[in-house]
Parts: C-alpha cells; sequence; structure tokens
C-alpha cells in the first residue's frame, strides 16, 4: 500500500500479496499475504521427517490445494519453527504454522523467487521529492516578505533548503529505521521509494517494500515500530535545532509584524513566544519540546523558532501520528497486528478509523478505505509464518510506547 511513510508489504506473483485464496493461493487457515507458486519440491516423507525433528507429528498429507501439510502437538514453537525455517531454505522451501487447541498445522511452500533490485526507481523518486520538497519550501516563504525583512533576512531558497534538510531528514531516517530492522532479522526489503507531492509539504512521504513475510509476530512488531519511534526522535532533534536557531525581536518589531499580519501569514503553529499559541492546531510534542527550551523573552518581545525547521518538525509530528494510528497496513496496524492477532487487528483498524473520522483526517480515513477494499482483503494486516507464538513481553511494554507516541503527536486536522 502507499502510506504516508511506513513498511510495506510487495504484492504480484510468488511475492508477499494482498490477493484472496484461490487454486494457487493459500487458503485464509495459511499466510494469506503469501501468493506462492504451486508446490514442486522434495517428497512429503522428507518434509515429514523435518518436520519431526523438532515437533511431535500427528500425521502428514498433501491437502486438496497440493500443499504438503504437516499436523503436529501443539507446543510453543517459536525457537523450533524458527530453526525449521532454515532447514526448509536448504531446500528451496519456507514454511507457515497456525494452529489451536492441541494441533498445529505446517504447511509448506516453495521458497518465493526474489525480484531484482530496482535502486534506479529509488534514486530517480528521491531525486524528484528533493526538487518537490525545495519547491514547496520555496512556495512556502516567497510570499512572507515582512517577515523575511524584520526577522529572518536570509534569502527564500536558504529557507527553502532548511525546510528540505529537515523534512527529508526525519522522513529519511524514519524509513532506515525499518531498513535497520529488516537487516537486523535477515529480511529482505528495498530501499525507501520516497513520494513526490505539491505544496506546502511536497511530498507523501516514502515507503519500504518487503519481499517476504516476517518469521514471526515479534519481527513484525519490531518492522511496524522501529521506524514511527527513529522518526520520532529525529522529529525532536529538529525541533531543538529550530528553537537553537531562534531569533528574538523588540517589542516594536513584534508589534510591527502583528500589525503587518507576518505572524498569521505564515499560517504555522506556535510561531512565537511572547503570544498566546494556538495549543489545538500543533502536536503536544512539540508544545513541551516549546515550553522546555524556549529561553524567556522581555516584556513585549516576541521569541520566533527558526520557522523552516519547526514547520518540518511539525509535519513529522502529523507523519508519526498518521503512521502510529492502529489501522490495516499502517506501521501502527503492523504493531497491533502483532500484539493482538487478527481479530483484535480488525478491531484495532476500527479504532483507529474512528480516530481519523473524529480528528478530521477524512481524506487519509478514506484512502485507507479504498486501499482495503481494492486489495480485496478488508482488514486484514500482514501475517507472519509463525502466527501462533506470541510477542515477548519486553514488547509487549514497547507497546506503551507506541500509544505515548500517538498521543504525544496528535492533533486535530487544520480543516476542523
Amino acid at each position: 500500500m502507499t502510506e504516508p511513510t511506513g513498511l510495506v508489504s510487495e504484492r504480484g506473483a510468488e511475492q508477499v500479496s494482498d490477493a484472496p485464496a484461490t487454486a494457487e493461493t493459500p487458503p485464509p487457515s495459511q499466510p494469506s499475504q503469501v501468493t506462492f507458486t504451486v508446490y514442486q519440491g522434495p517428497p512429503l516423507d522428507t518434509i515429514r521427517s523435518l518436520v519431526a525433528s523438532h515437533f511431535l507429528v500427528k500425521d502428514a498429507f498433501i491437502d486438496q490445494y497440493g500443499i504438503p501439510t504437516i499436523q503436529v502437538a501443539a507446543e510453543p514453537p517459536h525457537e523450533k519453527f524458527r530453526t525449521l525455517l532454515k532447514e526448509l531454505a536448504q531446500h528451496n522451501l519456507i514454511g507457515a504454522i497456525r494452529g489451536a487447541g492441541d494441533t498445529l498445522t505446517v504447511r509448506v511452500f516453495p521458497k518465493p523467487q526474489r525480484k531484482g533490485s530496482r535502486k534506479t526507481l529509488n534514486l530517480a523518486l528521491f531525486f524528484a521529492t528533493v526538487a518537490t520538497v525545495l519547491a514547496a519550501g520555496y512556495f512556502n516563504w516567497s510570499n512572507a516578505d515582512l517577515f523575511t525583512v524584520l526577522v529572518e533576512p536570509s534569502s527564500v531558497l536558504t529557507k527553502a533548503s532548511l525546510f528540505a534538510v529537515g523534512l527529508l531528514a526525519i522522513i529519511g531516517l524514519h524509513e532506515f529505521g525499518h531498513k535497520a530492522a529488516t537487516n537486523h532479522h535477515g529480511l529482505d526489503a528495498t530501499f525507501p521509494y520516497f513520494i513526490p507531492g505539491p505544496p506546502p509539504v511536497g511530498t507523501f512521504g516514502a515507503l519500504i517494500s518487503l519481499r517476504g513475510p516476517p518469521e514471526n509476530r515479534d519481527q513484525l512488531f519490531d518492522l511496524g515500530l522501529s521506524g514511527p519511534v527513529v522518526g520520532f526522535i529525529v522529529t525532536i532533534v529538529i525541533a531543538i535545532f529550530s528553537l537553537l536557531l531562534s531569533t528574538t525581536v523588540s517589542p516594536a518589531t513584534a508589534q510591527q509584524l502583528i500589525t503587518g499580519g507576518a505572524t498569521q501569514d505564515l499560517g504555522f503553529c506556535l510561531p512565537l513566544v511572547g503570544a498566546t499559541p494556538n495549543v489545538s492546531c500543533e502536536a503536544p510534542l512539540l508544545l513541551i519540546v516549546g515550553r522546555i527550551l524556549m529561553p524567556a523573552t522581555t516584556q513585549g518581545s516576541l521569541l520566533f523558532p527558526n520557522q523552516e525547521l519547526w514547520f518540518a518538525a511539525h509535519i513529522g509530528a502529523l507523519l508519526t501520528f498518521l503512521n502510529i494510528v492502529p489501522a490495516w497496513q499502517l506501521d501502527g496496524g503492523h504493531v497491533s497486528r502483532a500484539m493482538f492477532g487478527p481479530s483484535g487487528h480488525r478491531t484495532a483498524t476500527l479504532i483507529g478509523l474512528v480516530i481519523l473520522f473524529v480528528s478530521g483526517y477524512l481524506v487519509f480515513a478514506f484512502f485507507l478505505l479504498i486501499m482495503m477494499n481494492l486489495t480485496r482483503r478488508g482488514f486484514a494486516g500482514v501475517e507472519p509464518l509463525d502466527d501462533v507464538s506470541p510477542v515477548s513481553n519486553s514488547r509487549k511494554l514497547l507497546y506503551l510506547l507506541a500509544i505515548v507516541m500517538l498521543l504525544l503527536t496528535f492533533f486535530p486536522s487544520p480543516i476542523l
């Protein structure tokens, strides 16, 4: 899917797919993201022996889809199944484990073939996005004549460049947070695909594409949370730099700016100290950073954070919020799917959509609904190969971090 910034799964033959179950795809009880070719591999007895070296086998057969299926006694499968996956990989196979009650079911498929790298496209989209973000910055500050003369007398191109550096650092490092998680777990993923966009932001974010399903819920959790955590931290850093580069103006100049409408023309939330900020349209995260780090001013003076970097941080907080919403295949959706399984993920997606509608992000909410319909998979999220083992206790605690980030980056849409 296309999302503001985040991790997605490639669709298409022999790749992570959103296609419904057919004669050539696993039925719903299997990892339905994965479209595999017809099984052509070692005989059933060989696969049974591999599975039997780790689990107590109850039955082994070829199901109606031609897929080798091994039923085993229920037990915690996490480490045993990871070892089995490595052994299956030596035969160019991959497995999935599902189950309930006293029986687990292991199904074995041909390993999906890797697609070639498309680094040329990655680079082309990156440079196109640099251009559109620069253009957006130029557009934003080309009309701020009074503010430029009295507060920040640098050229419009300098302002646009500073905005582009700040925003692309947030988006790019968010994506490389995902990439670092895939590398840590030995998963194959593309480099980021940046998405150009129109002013005033200049981009719709970026995404990386996962070329195969994660092994277990721990990996899915890490893949979902890693990007927002990095983006959240970089957003704070950019906001701090904005405050370090702040400008204080005299009472007379402040009055001239207010009378001339310069502060309103900028259109940014919390643009200064010494005036009442519009709390309703700024993320609590940035309000907190501003209150802690902004120096005091004399009576009547106004203090402006560097507006280019502050606006970049503002957009960074917005993107973090939209990504951490626990819906569908957003980053927050991956985290909730790992935490709560299929049924809990559907509930979380409904909650996420309600959050988006109530807070005014109607276009984004409708976009998600359209994507759910187009992929014909409804609320279903990315499924790990081992969908039996729960996430680790440490990750259950880290889920609180996702909630905190959601709360600290939330602010209603300006259209409300």
